[in-house]
């Protein structure tokens, strides 16, 4: 497991200083995963990126590979600021990331991969996860006809005391 210096990943997430290998594809297919996989680095805090169908962004799916500290995407900089001490010698894992419209209200899965012997098959999970996702139902909104009549204010009551003879 590869251990690295809290600050030197402060430095390299602050200034988005670490390696993006960013690739488009039409569609998934193997290739997409076996493309995903050559481009990550193991050793060094990095990001191997593929844009389904115009990513996320575009209605499609970005999927990632991510060496972090953390299960957060590495562009959430100010969330590492906090959980990231300068001094600490911290583990850095493997991060699978998939984004789309349709895989949850956050648009974002994320799974922890210990190796990556299994990774076409956890990418497949995911577009089976968006393939059966259904949309929040729409909050309904209060009738504001009713609210528009305007209600009689309530009437107070007074109690009285009476006085009492000594």
């Amino acid at each position: 497991m590869t251990e690295i210096l809290g600050q030197t990943i402060l430095d390299l997430i602050d200034g988005q200083n670490y390696a993006v290998t960013s690739f488009p594809a039409d569609k998934y297919t193997q290739a997409v995963a076996d493309t995903l996989e050559g481009n990550f680095d193991p050793t060094q805090i990095n990001r191997s990126e593929v844009q389904i169908a115009g990513g996320v962004e575009g209605g499609g799916q970005t999927i990632s590979l991510e060496l972090a500290p953390y299960i957060l995407p590495l562009r959430y900089k100010n969330e590492y600021r906090k959980l990231i001490h300068p001094d600490a010698q911290l583990p850095v894992h493997t991060y699978l990331i998939f984004e789309s419209e349709k895989i949850s209200n956050s648009k974002m899965k994320i799974v922890q991969l210990d190796d990556l012997t299994q990774l076409n098959d956890q990418i497949k999970a995911f577009f089976e996860i968006e393939k059966n996702w259904v949309a929040p139902a729409p909050v309904e909104e209060k009738d504001t006809a009713a609210e528009a009549t305007p209600k009689k204010a309530a009437v107070k009551k007074t109690t009285r005391k009476k006085a009492t003879k000594k």
